[in-house]
């Protein structure tokens, strides 16, 4: 295991591997960033001077100045927490240097997360303005490379994989793979109701399905398992008759073949 990786387990004990952001990344996205933040701050500080035509002690300059100390207020700290919301954990800055800040347990942030992160940012990690050097020196000696604000929000900041692609070998594992799965539905080796099945059962299928090529052994096996058992006592399916992934294979395909005649 790399020093810089995370490794969390879920409840399903699978563990999902993240690589961590080191400070040289962190700073070049956060370089990208500020250099945005600080073009927005000199359009609307231009724009605010055309607008009081630069008399800044008449009444309207008088206006148009506090305005553009709130405006600019909220750019400098607004734009992280806007940013991080909508784009799950990234920035413009994070996203051209394929980072993304999640929660500890690896879900994607959430408002209040975003929210007090950056709240620490603006008032502990960048201090002495402007050289983050509290923010630095915390990354640097943190066993997860956090800052003070991830310490508190329960962040952390990971890489995301560069997509790579597959070997020969690979795809033609994949190939293989698929022809099984259609030899197997081909004729349905039951029939089941799949209405019975609640949205978090049908939400477990179909994740299993889409993520079990990245799961190692024993941990794919022992996840289809678990599920298959409890969805096959709820639907009446002899388990022992299928193997785990086949009953999940047609769950799934006869959920959506049913959907389209009951939603």
């Amino acid at each position: 295991m790399l020093d810089d990786e995370l490794v969390i387990e879920t409840p399903e004990r699978v563990e999902l591997h993240y690589v961590l952001a080191n400070v040289g990344n962190r700073f070049l996205a956060a370089a990208i960033d500020h250099l945005i933040q600080t073009t927005a701050m000199v359009i609307v500080v231009v724009g605010a001077g055309a607008l009081s035509d630069w008399q800044v002690f008449s009444s309207m300059g008088t206006w148009t100045a506090a305005m553009t100390v709130l405006v600019i207020f909220s750019i400098y700290w607004g734009y992280f927490v806007a940013f991080e919301t909508l784009w799950s954990g990234q920035t413009p800055g994070k996203r051209i240097m394929r980072l993304r800040v999640v929660r500890e347990d690896g879900r994607p942030v959430r408002f209040f997360e975003v929210f007090v992160r950056n709240l620490l940012r603006l008032v502990v990690d960048v201090q002495p303005l402007p050289s983050y050097a509290i923010g630095v020196v915390s990354i640097i000696f943190s066993a997860r490379s956090k800052r003070i604000g991830d310490f508190v929000a329960g962040t952390v900041v990971v890489k995301e994989r560069a997509t790579e692609a597959p070997s020969l070998d690979e795809i033609m594992r994949v190939s293989e793979i698929e022809q099984e799965r259609f030899a197997r539905v081909a004729v349905s080796p039951f029939i089941a109701d799949t209405r019975q099945l609640s949205e978090r059962e049908i939400h477990a299928v179909g994740t299993f399905l889409k993520r079990r090529f990245e799961l190692a052994e024993p941990n794919r096996t022992q996840l289809a398992t678990r599920i298959a058992q409890a969805i096959s006592v709820k639907l009446g399916i002899p388990p022992e008759s299928h193997t785990p992934e086949t009953i999940l294979e047609e769950v799934e395909r006869q959920h959506r073949a049913q959907s389209r005649y009951f939603d």
